[in-house]
């Protein structure tokens, strides 16, 4: 192999003296050119492996990053146990619910409407309570559905009592002949033992913080001596429990 090499050494005759250089053919054997290193490349990083991609932070590398994380899942922790302990030491009651009314109203129409006043009650001395949306009641007679609707939403401060409003649809093809006969009859009182059910979206609400929500069942057996305007309640129990799944 012959290679080219520029001789930077100025000729010595004075005539020739001057900036020119000369050239020179080397003869280089071809193991020797073979075994030559390849020349670098001009935009190659001498800090950097050839063949392998620049290594990047990643996002949670950064300590800035690790440490808010820390700091954020530490208050809410905190947060949490804090309300934990506070509702296992207050012990909250659930709410209570009582009938102090029913009546029919419309007996003719198609979809007669009952009437029926609750009362509740709310035992706790630092609990409030709110009725969230999506409850619904049933009133029933011997099993068989008389009358729904939905139960209204209010909030009930701690340690008092008020009076709430069910207004319930019913189904005159569906209901029962004993409570038609009870609701048409004016003249000949004619007891009846319903049943009220009521599937209450319940939460407690400790000082300024709304906790949990649980739905409870208020489930009122009762017996009325009639439907019709002079109704009056005989007897009732209403239990509340921990509405089914």
């Amino acid at each position: 192999m012959v290679s080219v090499i520029d001789d930077p050494t100025p000729a010595l005759h004075p005539s020739n003296a001057g900036l020119r250089s000369e050239s020179y053919a080397v003869d280089v054997p071809n193991d020797e050119a073979r075994s030559l290193p390849p020349p670098p490349a001009n935009n190659a990083s001498t800090s950097e492996t050839p063949g392998q991609p620049p290594q990047t932070r990643g996002f949670f590398s950064r300590p800035r990053v690790v440490i808010t994380l820390l700091i954020v899942f530490s208050v809410l922790s905190f947060a949490v146990i804090s309300l934990g302990i506070t509702y296992l030491l207050l012990s909250p009651k659930n709410p209570r619910l009582s009938i102090s009314k029913i009546m029919v109203t419309h007996p003719w129409a198609n979809q007669p409407l009952v009437l029926i006043s609750l009362k509740a009650q709310n035992p706790n001395n630092r609990v409030g309570v709110y009725y969230e949306t999506g409850g619904t009641a049933a009133l029933s007679y011997k099993n068989k559905t008389v009358a729904t609707g939905l139960f209204p939403t209010f909030f009930q401060g701690k340690k008092g009592s008020r009076a709430v409003g069910l207004v319930l649809r019913a189904a005159k093809k569906k209901m029962p002949r004993q409570v038609r006969n009870s609701i048409l009859n004016t003249t000949t009182k004619l007891p009846l033992s319903l049943n009220l059910t009521m599937n209450v979206p319940v939460r407690m609400k400790i000082w300024t913080t709304k906790i949990w929500i649980e739905e409870l069942m208020f489930d009122c057996k009762f017996k009325v001596n009639t439907l019709s305007n002079s109704s009056r309640i005989v007897n009732q129990r209403c239990p509340t429990v921990a509405a089914p799944k």
